[in-house]
């Protein structure tokens, strides 16, 4: 356990180097670089560790060492804090990058550059190309994506982590028109909370998303 742990920190440590002005990989992003092979249960209880002993921290999406940030300058937080507050007024449905920049009397590059940097710096989420998402509001998707997950399985007589999400589903359960259900859905199974098993969307073994996905102050 010891030698994994120190394989992660590694592995950290060299994606900071490279990437200096991102937050740090996501979780199963991480665990593809450091051992793609890993058993889900194994690799969540090593991360669990390091994140209990303070050794790695996590920031949104992202998992960091404790020596590692990426901020903001106070003129940038000031012109990207309206825009925050509206990604969570948006809730599911959140305003688009164009839409922000008309809104708050910026350039659109100048938008979705704030938009970008609040991402890599794990305050936000980008779902696709100019839509990014609150993290209170993914907090809630995923949550209504386990809970369909386990209503498949009461429903289907299947077992633990066997019930998969259809888009049609999900669709219906968040009020988000198929398109947007699907984008959604394929966001999840990119930070690695979910898996496309055929036309579903299993959750990983293990995957919580406090480690997934961006959670507030985390």
């Amino acid at each position: 356990l010891a030698a994994l742990e120190q394989r992660v920190l590694a592995a950290l440590a060299a994606f900071h180097a490279r990437a200096p002005d991102e937050a740090g990989p996501e979780l199963w992003r991480l665990k593809r670089i450091v051992d793609a092979e890993m058993e889900d249960a194994l690799w969540s209880h090593v991360i669990e560790g390091l994140l209990a002993q303070g050794a790695v921290q996590a920031r949104g999406a992202s998992l960091h060492l404790p020596t590692h940030s990426v901020e903001l300058t106070p003129q940038e937080q000031a012109a990207a804090a309206p825009m925050l507050a509206a990604l969570e007024q948006g809730r599911f449905d959140p305003p688009w990058t164009r839409d922000l920049a008309r809104d708050f009397g910026l350039a659109e590059d100048e938008a979705r550059r704030l938009l970008r940097k609040l991402a890599k710096a794990g305050q936000i989420s980008q779902v696709v190309h100019d839509l990014f998402y609150h993290p209170s509001a993914l907090a809630e998707l995923a949550q209504l994506v386990r809970t369909l997950a386990e209503k498949a399985e009461r429903d289907e007589g299947l077992p633990p982590g066997s019930g998969a999400v259809g888009a049609a589903a999900f669709r219906d359960a968040s009020g988000l028109g198929r398109k947007r259900a699907i984008q959604v859905l394929e966001f999840f199974d990119r930070v690695g909370y979910t898996r496309r098993v055929g036309n579903g969307h299993l959750l990983r073994p293990q995957a919580l998303w406090s480690y997934t996905t961006a959670l507030p102050n985390s």
